[in-house]
């Protein structure tokens, strides 16, 4: 083979070694595209009564959503409500009025601006059952605060419940915002339907309808 032949090839195959070169080279339009998040939607379960959860023998019940389990405390009325769906749960704690309502009270909101470190602000949304007996309060904080949503209620006289949702995972507002919107909701169904459940103390009071009503406090 002679040296114009030789040549001739060699140049050929450099050629096709740049054509796919070229082939394989990323266009400029083609750039990373940022990390996202999981998508996070709550299952469509039926409602169920908290009494199913815990027994008879408990000091208030309610509706909780269908895919919630309970795990009791050796307290009464204390335990935790878990969504394993979310890898979340609900942490209620109770404490019977003993002329201590005041300091019950004071004390929710301790804990609940506890997290304002964190938060970007703190929403409360007051809720008003004179029919019930349901004076409440839910504490919606904004942000990355490792506890989104929290509430107490009582009928002021016998009863008090404080609940605190947290989720086992880095707090990432933009991340878990379906799973804190799925708390707040879950939040007014406990507190639209929570009763007590009757004690010596327990009185009569006007029917009338629900009051819910939003207090907004930002962060200074």
């Amino acid at each position: 083979m002679g040296s114009k032949a030789l040549w001739i090839i060699s140049v050929a195959f450099v050629l096709a070694m740049g054509t796919f070169a070229l082939w394989l080279w990323p266009t400029g339009d083609e750039t990373p595209k940022p990390s996202g998040y999981l998508r996070i939607q709550a299952p469509i379960t039926a409602v169920q009564s908290l009494a199913n959860l815990t027994g008879p023998h408990f000091p208030y019940e309610m509706e909780v959503d269908g895919s919630a389990q309970w795990e009791a405390r050796p307290e009464l009325g204390w335990g935790d409500l878990v969504y394993p769906w979310c890898r979340g749960r609900m942490q209620l704690t109770y404490k019977p009025v003993e002329a201590n309502l005041s300091d019950l009270i004071d004390d929710a909101h301790k804990l609940a601006f506890k997290h304002s470190v964190v938060a970007d602000g703190i929403a409360q949304k007051l809720y008003i059952n004179l029919d019930s007996k349901v004076y409440a309060v839910m504490f919606q904080l904004q942000g990355n605060a490792a506890s989104s949503v929290q509430f107490f209620a009582t009928d002021s006289l016998s009863h008090f419940i404080r609940g605190a949702a947290y989720v086992y995972a880095s707090p990432n507002a933009d991340s878990l915002a379906p799973v804190r919107q799925f708390f707040e909701a879950e939040v007014i169904r406990y507190l639209q339907s929570l009763r007590w459940k009757p004690t010596e103390s327990a009185g009569k009071s006007q029917a009338n309808d629900p009051i819910l009503e939003d207090v907004v406090i930002e962060r200074g």
